[in-house]
């Protein structure tokens, strides 16, 4: 069953609470937050781009009995509020106040409050964790890397694809000299981002959430990751070009709970399966033709596994399914 709710933060904010018809009295619930853009509650970033993702992750949630919540950001689908004058503290602030949310309801435990964040949820997650007793915390395609790094390396992905690019468009790119401008360019952008004091700037005639921004390149997700007292689970995929699968390894340095971490392979960001690493050339055509399919089934296997020894079958560890 779904319900359509109000989350009161700074803003009021619409999201779908997924009650399973078969649950315990009082059972876990997971909050999915989402990731950059103007993603909405269910993975719709415009009329053209919908991953589906937060959807299927709740309707693959309720199927485990699993209680679930899922929002629109700040200023984004049904909520309100100001999309581009929204800061990362603000959209902390946000998924502090849809756990609460989640805490308060006569179904929820309140000690089995777990959130799941996809990319910059995976930060936001983090942050959470380090300001809010959870029960656990699930990262999905982002988690210990810093926005700063994951950008560096999607910009130096980039140039290694403008330098391998066959046939004319890659001689045209070369000839222009772009593999040289692009970090270049992102650089001149940072400096006018963070000499800037206003929420909202413009780039190029192009609004930008330039507060967002500034909070993001001056927030080190690895302190607040050290402050994470419950149960962890990363999954990044194989073939994620935007986020690293090989810091994954590098959590239990600086995380001092529980920590279980997984390279899924052939999944890429959209938490979908792909045979094909995606280049800046393909990005936007695999997005369209991923989004259609289901999540990947080894993702749904890690979760259901983890979530069921940690918050469903509790009875004693060696009854404990084992990853």
């Amino acid at each position: 069953m779904e319900k359509e709710v109000t989350i009161q933060s700074k803003t009021a904010l619409k999201g779908t609470l997924s009650l399973p018809e078969t649950r315990m009295e009082k059972g876990p619930a997971v909050l999915i937050i989402p990731g950059t853009g103007k993603l909405d509650r269910n993975g719709k970033l415009n009329k053209k781009i919908d991953v589906k993702l937060y959807r299927q992750l709740a309707e693959f949630l309720t199927s485990i009995g699993i209680i679930n919540l899922r929002y629109d950001k700040r200023g984004v689908a049904a909520s309100e509020g100001d999309y581009l004058a929204t800061g990362l503290w603000d959209l902390v602030d946000d998924a502090q106040a849809a756990v609460q949310f989640l805490k308060s309801l006569p179904e929820v435990d309140p000690e089995k409050v777990i959130v799941l964040g996809h990319s910059e949820g995976s930060m936001i997650g983090s942050a959470l964790a380090a300001r809010e007793e959870l029960g656990g915390l699930i990262l999905l395609a982002g988690a210990g890397e810093r926005l700063s790094e994951a950008l560096k390396r999607q910009r130096d992905l980039a140039t290694e694809d403008i330098i391998n690019a066959k046939g004319f468009q890659g001689f045209f790119l070369r000839l222009l000299g772009v593999q040289n401008k692009v970090e270049k360019q992102a650089q001149k952008f940072m400096d006018k981002v963070l000499s800037s004091h206003k929420d909202v700037i413009k780039v190029s005639f192009v609004k930008t959430n330039a507060k967002w921004l500034r909070e993001h390149l001056s927030y080190n997700v690895r302190e607040d990751l050290a402050k994470v007292t419950c149960p962890l689970l990363a999954i990044t995929g194989a073939r994620d070009t935007q986020a690293n699968p090989a810091v994954l390894k590098e959590l239990p340095h600086y995380v001092k709970a529980d920590v279980h971490y997984y390279a899924v392979e052939n999944m890429a960001h959209p938490c979908k399966f792909t045979k094909q690493t995606s280049t800046m050339f393909t990005t936007k055509k695999d997005i369209f033709a991923q989004a259609e399919l289901p999540i990947h089934p080894e993702l749904k296997k890690l979760l259901e596994v983890w979530l069921q020894n940690h918050f469903v079958n509790t009875s004693s560890p060696e009854e404990q399914v084992i990853i």
